[in-house]
């Protein structure tokens, strides 16, 4: 989600860091301002209180009563950006995580459903097909101290298994076809809409499938479409 520049968050960063962190406060004083765990200097603090305060501006009314005062952010040691967390726990007894990823000073993303309850409006990061750090070794890492590893580096796709951005919106809108309509049917729509014959959407439809499968791409339609050969920004 893009960071809304309004002026309550811009007055919640005075809040945060205060007007003197841009002129010499040493980092103790600005890591503390921004309830940062880490930063290391003063751009990474006036970062994590930009992060925090983007976290905070989506928070909706919800049943754990989260509002945002306890929110800390950590830097990520091993990728970009930071971790926005709620320091409490437990929530009328129960143990509840509320993590987020802040790649960038106006994206952040919930990476759990406790997260993503109290920040209904904020996106999963395979929403925007972007590879997110495993939320496991996240929750590791913030809340227990566990060590997290350098991510492997992205695989390139199976020879043979790839698609269009055209191939996939065919096999898109053969699997989006209600299942009450029968296949031949199904197939036999998106052939006119397209300007293919039956069998080729059948057989795109197939090598579709197949690519995700082999590639371990399935996700929701947003980040396959990015998986196309050709994709130069188009949105299913």
């Amino acid at each position: 989600m893009r960071f809304r520049r309004q002026p309550i968050v811009y007055f919640a960063l005075f809040v945060i860091l205060g007007t003197g962190v841009c002129y010499g406060d040493d980092v103790a004083i600005a890591r503390e301002r921004a309830n940062s765990d880490d930063a290391q200097n003063l751009d990474e603090a006036f970062f994590h209180g930009m992060a925090r305060a983007l976290v905070i501006s989506n928070v909706e009314p919800n049943k754990l009563g989260v509002g945002g005062r306890e929110f800390r952010v950590k830097r990520n040691p091993v990728g970009k950006g930071c971790f926005v967390y709620a320091s409490r726990t437990r929530f009328a007894g129960v143990e509840r995580n509320l993590v987020w990823w802040v790649p960038s000073d106006h994206t952040a993303y919930a990476l759990n459903s406790p997260s993503k309850t109290v920040t209904p409006r904020l996106k999963w990061p395979r929403e925007d097909g972007v590879d997110a750090p495993d939320t496991a070794a996240v929750i590791g890492y913030v809340f227990t101290g566990k060590a997290m590893t350098a991510p492997a580096p992205r695989s390139a796709p199976v020879p043979g298994a790839t698609y269009t951005v055209k191939e996939y919106r065919i096999y898109r809108a053969v699997v989006d076809t209600p299942m009450s309509i029968p296949e031949a049917q199904a197939l036999g729509a998106v052939a006119r809409q397209f300007g293919v014959t039956t069998d080729v959407a059948r057989k795109v439809t197939d090598k579709v499938q197949e690519a995700l499968f082999r590639n371990k791409w399935f996700g929701g339609p947003e980040s396959e479409i990015r998986r196309a050969s050709d994709w130069n920004g188009e949105k299913q």
